[in-house]
This record gives C-alpha cells, structure tokens and sequence, in this order.
C-alpha cells in the first residue's frame, strides 16, 4: 500500500510542476503583474524546489530495489548519454552562441537530461523488484 501512495504522490507531483510551468508561463509572458499571479508564481518555484530534491532521492529509494545487473546498465546508460549530451552542447554552444563555452554550465545541462533519461522508469517503479 505505502509503494501505491508513493507512486500516486509521486505522479501527482509531476502533473502539478507541468500545469504550474504552464500557468506561470502564460502569467509571465502575459506580464500579468498583480498580488496573486506574484504568489502563485512564487509558490511554484518552492514547488519547482521541492521537486528537484525529491524525485533524485525518490529514484534513489526505488534503485534499492532492483538487481544490480539493471543498475549497472542504467550507469552505464546514463554515463553514455552523459558523454553525448556534453558534447552535443559544447559544439552547438560553440556553433550558435560563441567560441567561449561555460564548461560548468554545459556539465550541468548534461548531468541533468541524462539523469532524467535514464532514470525516469526508476522514478515510477511500482512495486518490489528483486
């Protein structure tokens, strides 16, 4: 019953980061500037705070679960994607933007979209695998 409530959280969580990044869009593109579009956007970004801590330790949680066979080819997936998306981003940055690639900010886009890539299953697993 506790891995039903995790997942359903877990989902719930995911459709209130997309609908709030859809609303507080159309509240900034639309420059709508009064006390409850400031509150609501101010909301979703602690929302937006919370969810980048809980999804890696709710991946962590769930990875405890599963063989380490699957977990070492889910490391060695993520280092592969790692690897491709720093190099993609390092030679559009240098084609489009400018000869001065941002190393760090070019790690950290890479770090981030490989880990989503690679562990959103592990983020939704729902029940016990051994």
């Amino acid at each position: 019953m506790n891995r039903n409530r995790t997942l359903i959280f877990t989902k719930t969580l995911y459709l209130l980061v997309i609908i709030g990044a859809i609303i507080s869009g159309i509240i900034i593109y639309n420059d709508i500037n009064n006390n409850i579009a400031i509150k609501f956007v101010l909301g979703y970004a602690l929302l937006c705070v919370f969810f980048i801590l809980y999804v890696p330790i709710i991946t962590v949680v769930n990875a405890r679960k599963l063989k380490m066979e699957y977990i070492k080819k889910l490391l060695k997936e993520f280092v592969i994607c790692f690897a491709m998306f720093f190099v993609l981003n390092c030679i559009l940055d240098y084609l489009f933007i400018s000869p001065n690639i941002d190393f760090l900010d070019a790690l950290s886009d890479a770090g981030s979209l490989s880990f989503c890539v690679t562990f959103i299953d592990v983020t939704f697993l729902k029940k016990d695998t051994n």
